[in-house]
C-alpha cells in the first residue's frame, strides 16, 4: 500500500475466479450445475459488502492485488453486490463479472467504476430472445460498459442457431465467443461428441482436444490463482471443484498455495492455468467475428 491508502499500480499478481454464490434465475440445461442446484445452495455463506471488503484487503495485504472473474451462479443476485463491486474497485482490478444479463443494470451502470469493470454476458436461448439480449447489449454499448467476451454455449440442441445469433451479434458490431459443451447429451460426452460437421462450425481442429489436456502438468491454479466457493472454501480450479481444496477464507486469512503443483484435471477448456489477463488468449474455438 501507499501513504494514500492505495495499491500500487501495475499488473495483477494473482487471478481469483470467485464464484460468489450457487443460485440462478435460469436452469439452463448444460449447466455445471443441473440437478445441484439445491444440494450445492444449501452450502452458500452470505457475508456482508463490508465483511469482503476486509477479505479482500486482507488478500491484496499478503499476494497482491489481483485480477477477480465472478461468476456464480448469477453474480447480481447476490446480496449488497453492487456495493460490494464500489468496495472492490479501490483495491482489485480489473474484475470481470460472467452473467446472464437479466437483471436491471442500470444501477451498476450509475454507481460502479466502470473504468476497473467488465461483463461478459451470455445468452441464453432458452430463456431470453435474441432481440432482447440485443437490446441488453446495445444498452452497455451506451452506457460506456466495457465488454469482455459475448458468450454462447454450443449446445448441441441450439447449435444450429449459431450462425443466425452470430450474424445479428456481428451486424451490430459485436463477436461472439463460442464455448465447447461439456457433458453428456443424449447418451454421447462432449466436446468429444462433436460430429465432423460440428466441429468444423465452431472451429475445432483435431487437436483442440488434446490441447486441453493437463493432467500431471505443473499448473499455477492454487499458486497465483484460486477459486473461491460460495462456503468460503478455496479450491485449485473448476475442473477439481471441492477434491481441490487447500484452504478457506475467514478470521481475517485470504491464504494461497506456496508453490504450483501438478494438474490432476483430465481437461482443462477454460485454461485456468493461464492464470492473468495478459496470459490469455480466446481458446479455440475463439470468437465467430462479423
Amino acid at each position: 500500500m501507499n501513504g494514500q491508502g492505495q495499491p500500487p499500480a501495475g499488473d495483477p499478481k494473482v487471478r481469483i475466479t470467485w464464484n460468489l454464490h450457487w443460485a440462478c434465475n435460469y436452469r439452463c440445461e448444460h449447466c455445471f450445475f443441473k440437478g445441484h442446484w439445491e444440494e450445492y445452495g444449501s452450502r452458500n455463506v452470505y457475508r456482508g459488502a463490508a465483511e469482503w471488503e476486509s477479505l479482500w484487503r486482507r488478500l491484496l495485504e499478503r499476494h497482491g492485488r489481483a485480477f477477480i472473474l465472478m461468476t456464480g451462479g448469477e453474480p447480481f443476485l447476490y446480496p449488497e453486490f453492487i456495493d460490494l463491486l464500489c468496495r472492490l474497485t479501490p483495491m482489485h482490478w480489473p474484475i470481470n463479472i460472467s452473467t446472464n444479463a437479466s437483471r436491471d443494470l442500470e444501477e451498476f451502470v450509475r454507481r460502479v467504476d466502470l473504468s476497473r469493470v467488465t461483463l461478459s454476458p451470455s445468452f441464453q436461448p432458452g430463456h431470453r430472445s435474441l432481440e432482447d439480449f440485443l437490446k441488453t447489449v446495445r444498452f452497455l454499448r451506451e452506457s460506456r460498459v466495457q465488454l469482455g467476451c459475448i458468450n454462447f454455449v454450443a449446445y448441441p440442441p441450439v447449435l444450429e442457431r449459431l450462425p443466425e445469433i452470430a450474424a445479428a451479434l456481428g451486424a451490430q458490431g459485436e463477436s461472439l465467443k463460442v464455448i465447447p459443451f461439456v457433458g453428456e447429451w443424449q447418451g454421447r460426452r462432449y466436446p468429444d461428441g462433436y460430429d465432423e460437421a460440428q466441429r468444423r462450425l465452431l472451429g475445432m481442429d483435431g487437436g483442440w482436444v488434446e490441447s486441453k489436456r493437463r493432467r500431471g502438468s505443473l499448473c499455477a491454479a492454487g499458486n497465483r490463482s484460486a477459486l473461491l466457493l460460495p462456503d468460503g472454501s478455496l479450491t485449485r480450479c473448476g475442473q477439481i471443484g471441492d477434491a481441490g481444496i487447500f484452504g478457506r477464507v475467514g478470521d481475517g486469512a485470504f491464504p494461497l498455495m506456496d508453490v504450483p503443483k501438478p494438474c490432476d484435471a483430465e481437461l482443462c477448456p477454460c485454461d485456468e492455468w493461464k492464470v492473468l489477463p495478459d496470459e490469455q488468449s480466446p481458446a479455440a474455438p475463439g470468437a465467430w467475428l462479423p
